[in-house]
């Protein structure tokens, strides 16, 4: 299990680094070239939109902390023994480090193309580093 969680923390920065590297291509992007904010329904609910993904989020990230993380800390601090689950331990936790980039990644893009407005790449970037650096793989051992 030690291994698994050193392979985790290396995994937790090597997605924090996808996350800054992608916000700095954002950023030099949207100097470089100018997006224009999608005229669906006249733009009309463009910010309505915008709004439902970041509640979306504040409510999904939580969701999958707990169905992917933390129901295994659960399991392993209240059993000794996490042998049995021990495949499915590793595939939820590398799916959770994925999952936290990845999302945030394409909601920032579409937040992006609804606004016109990087700020908002920018925030869900945030937001995904804020959730990576929240998530302490070191649960994982500190109960064995």
């Amino acid at each position: 299990m030690k291994e698994h969680t050193t392979h985790l923390i290396k995994r937790r920065y090597i997605m924090m680094g996808i996350v800054v590297f992608l916000a700095v291509v954002a950023v030099i992007a949207s100097y470089n070239f100018t997006i224009t904010p999608t005229a669906y329904f006249g733009g009309k609910y463009n910010h309505d939109m915008l709004y439902f993904l970041i509640v979306y989020k504040f409510i999904e990230l939580p969701t999958l902390y707990y169905l992917l993380f933390h129901r295994h800390v659960a399991h392993i601090r209240d059993n000794a023994s996490y042998e049995d689950r021990f495949d499915k331990i590793k595939k939820n936790t590398k799916l959770l480090l994925f999952l936290i980039p990845q999302g945030n990644t394409i909601f920032g893009i579409i937040a992006f193309k609804l606004t016109g407005n990087i700020l908002y790449f920018l925030m869900f970037s945030c937001i995904a580093l804020i959730t990576l650096f929240l998530v302490k793989p070191n649960k994982l051992f500190k109960y064995i």
